[in-house]
């Protein structure tokens, strides 16, 4: 079985990076128009002229490589002057609300009054229309007022050309984390379906469910931390809050996925220690829209309680494979989840250098915890494997379990147990039904002469004859060594059983005669109606074992009468 996940894991690795090449083939081939990039950019700083630069190094221009807040730059460039039948302005932009002029006309302004107001205002990607017909040749300026003091990287170099060419380079230069982001999401979505359609089969479902929400949850973030949305979006305010979110949500879900596979939910200081990190979450959440710090300002705490989180419980994953003899599914879910954890490790120093979200670090932290999911991906496809493999086995030992408690070894015929539970169901109902208590006479002298075989033999005998004579809907079971109840609900009429019961003594008699033991038995059939009103189906089957001991005694005076 090893051996043969082993193998699966290889071949979804194969699939996996096929699918993420052509992915990128198909991408570039795309791509074949040119995506023009200004990167000598003129730029004032508070109307002090200071050169020319590209945009990703404009901080270059100010005294303490930081901006503060009011201040108000401006940056111009010349368009060229080749024709495009949709021309786009795609700007990136961070802690600034700009307006966009064409030779001092403006064509676009976009949240001037959150920036003077010193509102939080994270990384924006926006594609800009320009009119068709004004624009080659035009000097166009983009100016931008500072919402936060201390922003260093506030634009990325601006790219002008045909808005299909840039979306399509957008998503190029982000394939590797838009394919990452794309499979951890379905793969999430598919893994949480299948988990709860196995449900029954399955073992560890919360450990199924969180894991799964999880790759959801990290997918999510890699796509909203390189601003997918903009492609098929207008509102760019709202990824920034969900990349945060989604980073927040992600550590308790680890540690509660820890704390599943190790077995330790309920232990006090894990549970403890993860609502104490959730309560330090939401105080970030509530001082972030109290306007008391901005949630950017706490990306080294969040930092440094990831690392220690997640180093601990890592720790303790390792302590609890050593001090007890894991299971090789706790080994792979651990060893995938470790890995992760590391890369989220990673991905928050990446976090904590990044406090004003420059690119390279950014794409770092995407990478890294992409790769780290795929690995966790795998690790949880290989024990869903381990489970499903496990699943049928498991389903039939408890049947074969079942079977053992509600059925007779010997006859295959419901023992003592089934047959309480159904005189329990007849109590449930006001139909009328009968019970007919049944004993097989000689099987004590069959097994004194001929022995016990011959004994299980007689049975076996008048199980057959029982089946043929009383099948469904009548209920058979055997409650005793030579004891046996047949129960009928719904009855046509109270001659209805005759037939049955001389087609059985007929059987019995040629039994008899085949085999020359004793086949008769002796019986005693009440009807739930011949009793007063109330009686229980305990009481009805008591009235027919009291009528069935009667004839037995008659029958055995009648054979005591012969012999002599």
């Amino acid at each position: 079985m090893t051996v043969k996940n082993i193998n699966v894991i290889l071949w979804f690795i194969l699939i996996l990076f096929t699918t993420l090449l052509m992915s990128q083939i198909i991408l570039h081939s795309e791509n074949t128009a040119p995506v023009i990039e200004e990167d000598r950019l003129y730029v004032t700083l508070n109307d002090v002229y200071r050169g020319r630069s590209s945009a990703e190094k404009i901080n270059a221009f100010t005294d303490s490589y930081s901006f503060n807040r009011g201040d108000r730059i401006i940056v111009t460039f010349s368009l060229p002057d080749k024709k495009y039948d949709f021309p786009t302005l795609m700007l990136a932009t961070q802690f600034v609300g700009y307006t966009i002029s064409l030779d001092g006309t403006p064509i676009y302004e976009r949240r001037l009054e959150e920036a003077k107001n010193g509102d939080f205002l994270p990384k924006d990607v926006n594609f800009i229309t320009l009119p068709y017909d004004e624009y080659e040749g035009k000097e166009l300026s983009i100016e931008m007022i500072v919402s936060q003091s201390g922003s260093k990287t506030i634009i990325y170099t601006p790219s002008f050309g045909n808005f299909n060419d840039l979306s399509r380079g957008y998503t190029w230069d982000r394939a590797l984390s838009v394919f990452l982001g794309t499979f951890m999401c379905m793969f999430g979505v598919i893994y949480f379906l299948i988990s709860l359609f196995f449900a029954v089969r399955i073992r560890g479902l919360a450990s199924q469910i969180r894991s799964s929400i999880l790759c959801v949850c990290g997918g999510a973030w890699i796509l909203t931390s390189q601003r997918i949305n903009i492609i098929f979006m207008t509102n760019t305010t709202r990824p920034a809050l969900y990349e945060y979110t989604l980073l927040y949500i992600s550590l308790p879900l680890i540690m509660l996925l820890f704390c599943t596979i190790c077995h330790i939910l309920h232990n006090r200081i894990a549970t403890s220690y993860i609502l104490g990190v959730c309560a330090i979450e939401v105080i970030f959440g509530i001082c972030h829209f109290t306007r008391i710090r901005y949630i950017n300002t706490f990306s080294k705490p969040i930092a440094i309680i990831y690392a220690i989180s997640v180093i601990g419980f890592m720790m303790y994953s390792v302590f609890y494979l050593r001090r007890r003899k894991a299971s090789t599914y706790d080994k792979v879910q651990i060893a995938g989840l470790n890995t992760l954890s590391i890369c989220l490790i990673i991905a928050s120093i990446f976090f904590a250098l990044d406090r004003n979200q420059s690119r390279e670090f950014n794409n770092a932290a995407s990478i890294f915890i992409g790769l780290g999911g795929i690995v966790f991906v795998a690790s949880r496809i290989m024990t869903f494997m381990v489970t499903l493999s496990n699943a049928d086995p498991m389903k039939k030992k408890e049947m074969a379990l079942s079977s053992l408690a509600y059925k007779d070894s010997l006859t295959g015929l419901p023992n003592r147990a089934s047959c309480d539970k159904e005189t329990m169901q007849l109590d449930e109902t006001n139909d009328d039904y009968l019970i007919m208590s049944m004993d097989l006479n000689g099987l004590k002298e069959v097994n004194d002469s001929k022995g016990h075989k011959a004994g299980d033999e007689l049975l076996q005998n008048f199980t057959n004859v029982l089946n043929v004579c009383f099948p469904d809907p009548f209920f058979r079971a055997r409650t005793g060594g030579d004891e046996f109840v047949v129960i009928l609900k719904n009855i046509p009429d109270e001659n209805y059983l005759d037939s049955h019961i001389e087609h059985m003594n007929k059987l019995l008699r040629a039994k008899e005669k085949e085999t020359g033991f004793d086949h008769s038995v002796a019986y005693g059939i009440c009807y739930r109606h011949e009793l007063p009103a109330g009686a229980n189906a305990h009481e009805v089957y008591m009235e027919a074992d009291a009528r069935m001991y009667k004839l037995k005694r008659a029958q055995h005076e009648a054979r005591k009468s012969q012999k002599y």
